[in-house]
């Protein structure tokens, strides 16, 4: 942990001595070092950790403070609040501080409001991908992974013809090819498609119809993608890759263990689900970050904390805490997963969830998967699940 201040906002002196209380669903034994460290820097200052575990615990912790007007100093910002925090103002905008200049504009606005605000710092993300096995690829005579679409409807034959599941997942993530081709082809070139869904200058059926339907066409309709997926529990689709009986499943730093602690001889890599021009983006989301409420009085002191993690040490250290990469740049670091070769892809930005996005976005996300598995049963067309995430929002709204 870093003992000294680097920046002029820490070196501010407060003259009084203060507790600021964080709502956190990161527990004492997480953030607990760095407390420790920023009191001690800090000599008058105290930090009050309130651990609320994730997610939906938190989220009504939350709820329950912003409505008896009894928030904390500090709170997570998440996907599941930043609605809530947008509308109502809940969060100061901090934007100014100098991390920002190190962090891409639209991961920053995925924490941030209309006008270029931003309610929350984070400086880690998730980032996951479509994982393969490479044996049963070199079986199949793939000489490389795919780099488009097409080559990646041909990897997929290829690995059928061996007798395995190209592609496997669960009922509950069904959705993934689609909405992972949909980040491909469409926001690698248009970041803000969601947030204008939002503000209802576009809408979902004008971006999402074609890449849902050419998922449906080209795998889902050629039985490449089975209808197996349909009765799979989420472990046992990750068994059957791990296992070998399918060639490919759709995975993220959380896999990671299981697959290397049941399988440790495993070969298998990891490469981002290509769109037909060659765009391809990672499937992640950022890491909850950290507000400062804008009921609070201690505004100083709750700043002084958020400049002390923003400190490249205690990035560094925090990155070895999460294990996830890191979204600022110019920090050098390694993570000893198959996960490490995408790592400079995150301060680019190169990286998206929807669901992070999205207004009322539970609501929207359950109405996109059922779409998915009512197409995929023939209870509904791939055309009108666009058009049925569009009536949710404007019911929503």
């Amino acid at each position: 942990m870093s003992n000294s201040s680097s920046s002029e906002n820490s070196e501010t002196v407060l003259e009084d001595e203060q507790t600021i209380s964080i709502l956190s669903w990161y527990n004492e034994e997480i953030l607990g070092p760095y407390i420790e460290s920023f009191e001690e820097e800090n000599k008058n200052i105290t930090v009050d950790l309130q651990f609320v575990p994730p997610v939906q615990q938190y989220i009504d912790k939350f709820m329950v403070l912003v409505s008896s007007e009894q928030m904390t100093d500090m709170f997570h910002v998440a996907g599941e609040n930043i609605q809530e925090i947008r509308e109502k103002k809940l969060a100061e905008d901090i934007s100014d501080m100098p991390i920002f200049e190190r962090i891409n504009e639209n991961v920053s606005a995925v924490y941030g409001g209309d006008n270029g605000e931003i309610y929350g710092y984070v400086p880690d993300a998730w980032v996951g991908g479509v994982f393969y096995n490479a044996d049963l690829f070199e079986q199949a005579g793939i000489e490389k992974v795919p780099s488009t679409w097409d080559e990646f409807t041909d990897t997929m034959e290829k690995t059928k013809a061996l007798g395995v599941e190209p592609f496997i997942t669960c009922s509950d993530n069904v959705h993934e090819m689609a909405q992972s081709l949909y980040i491909s082809m469409k926001i690698s070139h248009n970041p803000k498609v969601d947030f204008e869904i939002n503000n209802g200058t576009t809408t979902f059926e004008e971006n999402y119809t074609e890449p849902f339907k050419l998922w449906y066409e080209d795998v889902y309709k050629t039985g490449l993608f089975s209808q197996i997926t349909l009765g799979l529990s989420g472990e046992q689709a990750k068994d059957m890759f791990v296992t070998e009986q399918s060639a490919m499943y759709y995975g993220g730093p959380w896999d990671i263990s299981y697959i290397e602690e049941k399988n440790p001889d495993m070969n298998y890599n990891m490469f981002p689900l290509p769109a037909p021009d060659g765009n391809a983006m990672l499937t992640g989301a950022l890491n909850v970050a950290l507000g400062i409420s804008s009921s609070s009085k201690k505004k100083e002191a709750a700043q002084k904390f958020l400049d002390f993690m923003s400190e490249d040490e205690n990035i560094k250290a925090w990155q070895k805490s999460t294990n996830n990469v890191l979204v600022v740049d110019g920090i050098e670091y390694e993570m000893g997963t198959i996960i490490d070769q995408f790592k400079d892809d995150a301060p680019n930005g190169n990286f998206y969830l929807p669901q992070m996005v999205w207004n009322n976005s539970a609501a929207i996300y359950k109405e996109l998967l059922t779409g998915i598995q009512d197409a995929m049963t023939g209870a509904d067309t791939i055309e009108n699940v666009p058009i049925r995430l569009d009536n949710k929002m404007k019911e929503l709204s």
